[in-house]
Protein backbone atom coordinates (compact mmCIF):
# COMPACT_ATOMS: atom_id res chain seq x y z
CA UNK A 1 0.00 0.00 0.00
CA UNK A 2 1.36 3.70 -0.76
CA UNK A 3 -0.86 5.13 1.11
CA UNK A 4 -1.57 3.97 5.16
CA UNK A 5 -5.06 5.68 6.49
CA UNK A 6 -6.41 5.90 9.77
CA UNK A 7 -8.76 6.79 12.45
CA UNK A 8 -7.94 7.50 15.79
CA UNK A 9 -11.21 9.11 17.35
CA UNK A 10 -11.89 12.26 16.12
CA UNK A 11 -8.28 12.37 13.79
CA UNK A 12 -7.83 10.90 10.32
CA UNK A 13 -3.87 9.94 9.85
CA UNK A 14 -3.21 9.86 6.04
CA UNK A 15 0.80 8.44 5.69
CA UNK A 16 2.68 8.45 2.73
CA UNK A 17 4.07 5.25 2.33
CA UNK A 18 6.11 4.33 -0.59
CA UNK A 19 9.60 3.21 0.27
CA UNK A 20 10.90 2.02 -2.96
CA UNK A 21 9.98 5.20 -4.33
CA UNK A 22 10.52 8.10 -1.87
CA UNK A 23 6.99 8.43 -1.25
CA UNK A 24 7.00 9.99 -5.16
CA UNK A 25 3.31 10.66 -6.02
CA UNK A 26 2.54 7.94 -8.55
CA UNK A 27 -1.08 7.14 -10.00
CA UNK A 28 -1.69 4.66 -6.94
CA UNK A 29 -0.98 7.37 -4.18
CA UNK A 30 -2.81 10.55 -6.03
CA UNK A 31 -6.07 8.20 -6.79
CA UNK A 32 -5.61 6.63 -3.34
CA UNK A 33 -4.94 10.53 -1.44
CA UNK A 34 -8.42 11.46 -3.25
CA UNK A 35 -10.50 8.90 -2.47
CA UNK A 36 -9.27 9.14 1.13
CA UNK A 37 -10.34 13.35 0.78
CA UNK A 38 -13.68 11.93 0.29
CA UNK A 39 -13.94 9.46 2.85
CA UNK A 40 -12.97 12.15 5.14
CA UNK A 41 -15.04 14.87 4.14
CA UNK A 42 -18.41 12.36 4.25
CA UNK A 43 -17.32 10.78 7.85
CA UNK A 44 -19.00 12.81 10.16
CA UNK A 45 -17.04 11.99 12.94
CA UNK A 46 -13.58 13.31 11.65
CA UNK A 47 -13.00 16.65 12.84
CA UNK A 48 -9.20 17.22 11.62
CA UNK A 49 -6.47 15.40 8.97
CA UNK A 50 -2.84 14.82 9.43
CA UNK A 51 -0.39 14.42 6.52
CA UNK A 52 2.80 12.72 7.39
CA UNK A 53 4.86 10.44 5.68
CA UNK A 54 6.04 7.23 7.16
CA UNK A 55 9.80 7.31 6.48
CA UNK A 56 12.18 8.88 8.65
CA UNK A 57 13.99 10.73 5.86
CA UNK A 58 11.87 11.87 3.32
CA UNK A 59 8.14 13.34 3.21
CA UNK A 60 7.53 13.10 -0.60
CA UNK A 61 10.13 13.11 -3.50
CA UNK A 62 7.74 14.96 -5.86
CA UNK A 63 5.66 13.60 -8.61
CA UNK A 64 6.78 10.29 -10.02
CA UNK A 65 7.46 11.62 -13.38
CA UNK A 66 8.40 8.09 -14.51
CA UNK A 67 5.41 6.73 -14.21
CA UNK A 68 2.87 9.79 -15.10
CA UNK A 69 4.03 11.28 -17.81
CA UNK A 70 4.32 9.04 -20.09
CA UNK A 71 0.58 7.65 -19.05
CA UNK A 72 -0.60 11.55 -19.39
CA UNK A 73 1.15 11.96 -22.89
CA UNK A 74 0.31 8.92 -23.87
CA UNK A 75 3.55 7.96 -24.69
CA UNK A 76 2.00 4.52 -23.33
CA UNK A 77 -1.14 2.97 -22.56
CA UNK A 78 -2.49 2.61 -18.91
CA UNK A 79 -1.50 -0.50 -17.57
CA UNK A 80 -3.87 -0.62 -13.93
CA UNK A 81 -6.76 0.92 -12.46
CA UNK A 82 -4.90 3.68 -11.15
CA UNK A 83 -3.19 5.13 -14.65
CA UNK A 84 -6.72 4.63 -16.19
CA UNK A 85 -8.12 7.14 -13.64
CA UNK A 86 -5.10 9.15 -13.69
CA UNK A 87 -6.01 9.96 -17.76
CA UNK A 88 -9.79 10.36 -16.72
CA UNK A 89 -10.40 12.34 -13.88
CA UNK A 90 -8.44 15.62 -14.86
CA UNK A 91 -8.36 18.54 -12.23
CA UNK A 92 -9.05 15.65 -9.79
CA UNK A 93 -5.22 14.91 -9.65
CA UNK A 94 -4.67 18.63 -8.45
CA UNK A 95 -7.28 17.60 -5.64
CA UNK A 96 -5.52 14.48 -4.40
CA UNK A 97 -2.24 17.10 -4.08
CA UNK A 98 -4.59 19.77 -2.11
CA UNK A 99 -4.76 22.16 -4.61
CA UNK A 100 -7.50 23.17 -4.72
CA UNK A 101 -7.93 21.71 -0.93
CA UNK A 102 -11.36 20.13 -0.94
CA UNK A 103 -11.32 18.45 3.05
CA UNK A 104 -13.64 20.42 4.40
CA UNK A 105 -11.51 19.60 7.71
CA UNK A 106 -8.32 21.17 8.44
CA UNK A 107 -5.50 19.57 7.12
CA UNK A 108 -2.33 19.67 8.96
CA UNK A 109 1.08 18.36 7.45
CA UNK A 110 3.78 17.28 9.38
CA UNK A 111 6.74 17.45 7.68
CA UNK A 112 10.16 15.63 7.72
CA UNK A 113 13.11 14.52 5.54
CA UNK A 114 13.09 15.93 2.23
CA UNK A 115 10.08 17.45 0.83
CA UNK A 116 10.58 18.05 -2.67
CA UNK A 117 8.97 19.79 -5.82
CA UNK A 118 5.01 18.06 -5.71
CA UNK A 119 5.53 17.38 -2.00
CA UNK A 120 6.50 20.64 -0.96
CA UNK A 121 3.23 21.61 -3.47
CA UNK A 122 1.47 19.29 -1.57
CA UNK A 123 1.93 20.89 1.80
CA UNK A 124 1.36 24.50 0.46
CA UNK A 125 -2.18 23.25 0.25
CA UNK A 126 -2.42 22.06 3.95
CA UNK A 127 -4.30 24.64 6.70
CA UNK A 128 -1.03 24.34 9.23
CA UNK A 129 2.38 23.03 8.87
CA UNK A 130 4.76 21.36 11.31
CA UNK A 131 8.52 20.18 10.63
CA UNK A 132 11.05 18.35 12.38
CA UNK A 133 14.50 20.06 12.69
CA UNK A 134 15.29 17.40 9.96
CA UNK A 135 13.04 19.18 7.15
CA UNK A 136 14.47 19.79 3.82
CA UNK A 137 12.18 21.97 1.31
CA UNK A 138 12.92 22.29 -2.01
CA UNK A 139 11.20 23.73 -5.16
CA UNK A 140 14.18 22.69 -8.10
CA UNK A 141 12.12 23.18 -11.17
CA UNK A 142 13.91 25.89 -12.17
CA UNK A 143 17.22 23.91 -11.96
CA UNK A 144 15.70 21.47 -14.49
CA UNK A 145 14.47 24.61 -16.97
CA UNK A 146 10.82 24.21 -16.02
CA UNK A 147 8.16 26.03 -14.60
CA UNK A 148 6.24 24.52 -11.10
CA UNK A 149 3.08 22.99 -12.98
CA UNK A 150 0.85 21.67 -9.23
CA UNK A 151 0.87 25.31 -8.41
CA UNK A 152 3.93 26.67 -6.20
CA UNK A 153 3.88 29.64 -7.89
CA UNK A 154 0.89 30.68 -7.35
CA UNK A 155 0.32 29.02 -3.36
CA UNK A 156 3.89 30.09 -2.43
CA UNK A 157 3.49 34.09 -2.73
CA UNK A 158 0.63 33.68 -1.03
CA UNK A 159 1.75 31.87 2.27
CA UNK A 160 4.65 33.93 2.53
CA UNK A 161 6.00 37.45 1.72
CA UNK A 162 6.42 37.11 -2.59
CA UNK A 163 9.93 38.09 -2.34
CA UNK A 164 10.59 34.84 -0.13
CA UNK A 165 8.70 32.99 -2.35
CA UNK A 166 10.37 34.13 -5.24
CA UNK A 167 13.88 33.22 -3.60
CA UNK A 168 12.32 29.68 -2.91
CA UNK A 169 11.20 28.98 -6.29
CA UNK A 170 13.76 31.05 -8.34
CA UNK A 171 16.95 29.70 -6.75
CA UNK A 172 15.98 25.77 -6.46
CA UNK A 173 17.83 25.90 -3.41
CA UNK A 174 17.45 23.71 -0.20
CA UNK A 175 16.19 25.32 2.71
CA UNK A 176 15.56 24.45 6.16
CA UNK A 177 12.31 24.05 8.25
CA UNK A 178 13.63 27.06 10.70
CA UNK A 179 14.16 29.28 7.90
CA UNK A 180 10.71 28.48 6.73
CA UNK A 181 9.03 29.01 10.02
CA UNK A 182 10.73 32.37 10.12
CA UNK A 183 9.75 32.95 6.58
CA UNK A 184 5.85 32.48 7.98
CA UNK A 185 4.96 29.16 6.07
CA UNK A 186 6.15 26.51 9.21
CA UNK A 187 4.02 27.21 12.41
CA UNK A 188 6.18 24.94 14.40
CA UNK A 189 9.41 23.21 14.23
CA UNK A 190 10.04 20.42 16.39
CA UNK A 191 13.44 18.72 17.22
CA UNK A 192 12.65 14.74 15.66
CA UNK A 193 10.65 12.98 13.99
CA UNK A 194 9.09 11.59 17.20
CA UNK A 195 8.12 14.88 18.42
CA UNK A 196 6.64 15.66 15.07
CA UNK A 197 3.63 12.97 15.43
CA UNK A 198 2.96 14.16 19.31
CA UNK A 199 3.72 17.93 18.08
CA UNK A 200 0.67 17.25 14.97
CA UNK A 201 -1.87 15.14 16.98
CA UNK A 202 -1.46 17.73 20.34
CA UNK A 203 -2.49 20.86 17.44
CA UNK A 204 -4.82 18.08 16.14
CA UNK A 205 -6.23 17.19 19.55
CA UNK A 206 -7.31 21.00 20.16
CA UNK A 207 -8.81 21.78 16.95
CA UNK A 208 -11.14 18.74 17.67
CA UNK A 209 -12.05 19.54 20.97
CA UNK A 210 -13.95 22.85 19.36
CA UNK A 211 -17.11 22.74 17.45
CA UNK A 212 -17.06 21.00 14.36
CA UNK A 213 -19.02 23.31 12.38
CA UNK A 214 -18.00 26.43 13.60
CA UNK A 215 -13.95 24.98 12.24
CA UNK A 216 -15.38 23.94 8.93
CA UNK A 217 -16.78 27.44 8.78
CA UNK A 218 -13.58 29.25 9.59
CA UNK A 219 -11.68 27.16 7.49
CA UNK A 220 -14.30 27.65 4.81
CA UNK A 221 -14.45 31.52 4.89
CA UNK A 222 -10.85 31.55 4.91
CA UNK A 223 -10.24 29.51 1.62
CA UNK A 224 -13.30 31.51 0.35
CA UNK A 225 -11.78 34.76 0.81
CA UNK A 226 -8.39 34.70 1.22
CA UNK A 227 -7.75 36.23 -2.60
CA UNK A 228 -10.60 38.99 -1.80
CA UNK A 229 -10.54 42.72 -1.15
CA UNK A 230 -11.35 43.60 2.45
CA UNK A 231 -14.78 44.61 1.12
CA UNK A 232 -15.80 41.71 -1.18
CA UNK A 233 -14.51 39.43 1.74
CA UNK A 234 -17.10 41.15 4.16
CA UNK A 235 -19.82 40.77 1.47
CA UNK A 236 -18.94 37.08 1.59
CA UNK A 237 -19.31 36.65 5.31
CA UNK A 238 -22.27 38.41 5.57
CA UNK A 239 -24.14 36.26 2.83
CA UNK A 240 -22.72 33.30 4.84
CA UNK A 241 -24.52 34.26 7.95
CA UNK A 242 -27.32 35.20 5.72
CA UNK A 243 -27.21 31.92 3.63
CA UNK A 244 -27.72 33.76 0.42
CA UNK A 245 -25.53 34.40 -2.30
CA UNK A 246 -22.85 37.57 -2.00
CA UNK A 247 -23.87 40.70 -4.38
CA UNK A 248 -21.98 41.94 -6.29
CA UNK A 249 -23.65 45.30 -7.75
CA UNK A 250 -20.15 46.29 -10.18
CA UNK A 251 -20.68 49.57 -9.86
CA UNK A 252 -20.08 52.48 -7.53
Amino acid sequence: MGLVYEKEGHIAKVGLNRPEGKNALDPGILMDLHRTWADVNQDEKMRVVILYSCMPDIFCAGMDLKTAVPVLTRAREPESDAEQWLIQVGQQVGEAMLKPNIVKKPVIAAVNGFCLTGGFEMVMGADLRIASENAIFQMREASLGIMPIGGGNIYLPRIMTPCRALEVLLTSGNFRARTLCDWGFINHVVPSQDDLMKKAVELADKIAGNGPLAVQGIIKCFRETRDMSYADAFKRVLAQKEKRKPNFPGKY
